[in-house]
């Protein structure tokens, strides 16, 4: 994750890996794996967000796109 998403992949954050988070793309109680393609790094405060907000993402091998 770090490699691929280089920090928060918000748009517009600029947090490095090392303040982020591995967020589930598809919960893991949903059935969602732990793996890259199912993750995208977010900071603390984006990861916050992510959830209140119900926000969803496409990930693929290059990046993550997010979706509100």
């Amino acid at each position: 994750l770090w490699l691929r998403d280089g920090g928060c992949t918000i748009p517009g954050c600029t947090a490095p890996p090392w303040w982020c988070d591995g967020h589930h793309v598809t919960h893991w109680a949903d059935g969602g794996a732990t793996d890259v393609a199912n993750a995208a790094l977010v900071c603390g405060r984006h990861h916050t967000i992510v959830h209140q907000c119900g926000w969803t993402a496409t990930v693929t091998g290059t990046g993550v796109t997010w979706h509100t």
